[in-house]
């Protein structure tokens, strides 16, 4: 696996202007080329100022709303089946995250998250916290690292809810909390921002590699 900290443009939270997949990896085109030369993949690029919020994941789907870039979704689609959803909001991976048991939210209209129970068929829970709860975590082969500036409360009941194989608390960027913006993982890569510590990183890769 390739390890590499990375920050675009002074952005250290690389999660929104690039997406890894297993086979490719899709990047905004404001992203200038010289960020892209350690790829070994295909690099895709989507007309759209970001990325990663646009994007949901579930099991191997890849859920966006229909009100997301035209061509970002055009992207995905060339590698996976995306299946469009008919939601208010169109951040979908800002506002929801979605585990082995249900549905996390902390704000979200409710004709959203019926769409996304019909969907999954798995049950929502909000769980509130003084950020957008799913930017905090970071999910990737059955395996989720959460934010530490949470409270124990609630993080016994992120881990219920997400029911993942493995499960740990951590930071990213010098401790920021948004975990899921600041790692990108698959098979081949491990990006972090270029701010995170070496105390950081070793516990990222450990987690979701060992």
């Amino acid at each position: 696996m390739r390890v590499m900290k990375m920050n675009i443009d002074g952005i250290v939270h690389i999660g929104l202007l690039l997406h890894l997949f297993e086979d490719f990896v899709v990047v905004s085109n404001s992203v200038n080329d010289k960020y892209l030369k350690n790829f070994d993949i295909k690099i895709e690029r989507a007309n759209a100022d970001i990325v990663g919020p646009y994007i949901l994941e579930w099991e191997d789907k890849i859920i966006v709303s229909k009100r997301s870039p035209k061509d970002l979704i055009e992207c995905i689609n060339k590698y996976k089946d995306v299946v469009l959803v008919d939601t208010k909001a169109n951040l979908l991976g800002n506002l929801f995250t979605i585990g082995n048991n249900g549905i996390i939210f902390s704000k979200a209209s409710k004709k959203d998250v019926e769409t996304l129970v019909n969907l999954t068929g798995l049950p929502a829970y909000i769980v509130k916290t003084e950020y957008l709860t799913s930017t905090l975590i970071k999910i990737y082969n059955n395996r989720a690292m959460v934010s530490q500036l949470l409270s124990d409360r609630i993080l016994d009941k992120i881990k219920g809810i997400l029911g993942m194989e493995k499960f740990d608390v951590g930071s990213v960027n010098f401790g920021s909390p948004y975990l899921k913006y600041g790692i990108e993982i698959n098979r081949n890569y491990l990006i972090v921002g270029d701010m995170t510590t070496g105390h950081e990183l070793i516990k990222i890769e450990e987690f979701f590699t060992k």
